[in-house]
């Protein structure tokens, strides 16, 4: 799929702002601005638009996630350290939130709220018969968790990116 995109400069200020209101919403900044903006245009993504949207940030936060583990290796700092694993658990969980959001939007729903995420999934888990959507979401919510609370090491986030990276493929697959 090839998707034009383009960004967006801020000031830093307001950069910071967004970056603070996504955190304590649980979104990731790129995704609360563009619902920003398109709240201030008075427009909204079409279902395929709002697909393709979903799929393009969960692939980012996705790489980016993995690109962060990597650079963890070389860091020695421990607060440095620290802010690295916790970046990469906020990818993950928002890579893995915006694919079942895209599966979600693929059948015409919209899921704003963390236990709409998880409703949802359940309910691929009863459609499907396969228990393994929950139990790998339960990685992704860890993840989320240690954004706040910062507890995983790198070996507990290398195994959460293949649960991740399992359950992302799965969504895939059913969509």
């Amino acid at each position: 799929m090839t998707v034009d995109v383009a960004s967006l400069t801020l000031p830093r200020r307001l950069n910071d702002k967004l970056k603070e209101k996504a955190a304590n919403i649980g979104v990731l900044p790129e995704e609360l601005g563009v619902e920003f903006l398109l709240k201030g245009l008075n427009e909204e993504l079409d279902p395929e638009e709002l697909v393709e949207h979903y799929q393009l940030l969960s692939e980012k936060y996705l790489t980016e996630a993995r690109e962060l583990l990597k650079e963890e290796d070389l860091v020695q700092a421990q607060p440095f350290k620290k802010a690295l694993t916790e970046n990469a658990s906020l990818k993950f969980w928002g890579a893995t939130a915006l694919a079942v959001k895209r599966v979600a939007a693929i059948r015409g729903l919209k899921l704003d709220k963390h236990g709409s995420l998880w409703d949802f999934v359940s309910k691929i888990s009863r459609e499907s018969g396969d228990e393994d959507f929950i139990r790998l979401f339960f990685t992704a919510n860890a993840l989320h968790r240690n954004v706040y609370e910062g507890q995983m090491n790198k070996e507990a986030l290398e195994i959460a990116n293949r649960d991740i990276e399992k359950l992302i493929d799965k969504l895939r697959r059913i969509s």
